[in-house]
């Protein structure tokens, strides 16, 4: 698929379901707040709940957050893949970001910038492993739902490295050792 139309629907504040390496993902651009305000509302997911952020590479990571040199070395090592690290934001808070194994989302990140994303089905309810699994609600109230497969791993490990001892918010598919 050309992703040129979701490129253009993302800069424009609009919503997209698309394949990631784990499961079936839907996101906007981070740095867009209507598009945020609108991210929380389709997914009926609490405002104040954090969500990841989806970046082609470390170096865009590095935008968006401060990697030590030892949270640097987990990204090295597992990423791109199934691993959402959170760290100190740039802005202050905390952000959690994730270098997805997925071709497409990584083109998408880099023509974009972040995007904002969590799986693609409404808050509470099973992420979506198949197109199909997809729900026809959610998928009505987005601008775009990009066909494909997805990677079908659970979705991603989240690790705090904001506070000592690092700590394990979601095991997922990879194991830190």
């Amino acid at each position: 698929m050309n992703i040129d139309k979701a490129v253009e629907i993302l800069r424009s504040g609009g919503v997209v379901i698309f394949p990631t390496d784990t499961v079936w993902g839907v996101g906007v651009a981070a740095d867009n707040p209507v598009a945020v305000k609108k991210f929380y509302e389709i997914k009926k997911r609490e405002i104040n709940k954090p969500t990841a952020i989806l970046v082609a590479d470390l170096a865009q990571a590095e935008e968006l957050g401060e990697f030590d040199d030892e949270v640097r070395e987990v990204a090295k090592k597992y990423w791109p893949g199934a691993l959402t690290i959170v760290v100190p934001g740039k802005e202050g808070n905390t952000i959690g970001l994730r270098v997805p194994d997925w071709p497409l989302v990584q083109g998408l990140c880099r023509k974009v910038g972040g995007i904002l994303a969590g799986s693609a089905n409404f808050a509470g309810e099973r992420a979506p492993m198949k197109r199909e699994e997809v729900s026809r609600e959610l998928g009505n109230k987005v601008d775009l739902v990009i066909e494909g497969e997805c990677g079908g791993q659970l979705a991603s490990t989240v690790v705090d490295t904001t506070i000592e001892p690092w700590r394990i918010i979601r095991q997922g598919t990879v194991v830190i050792r």
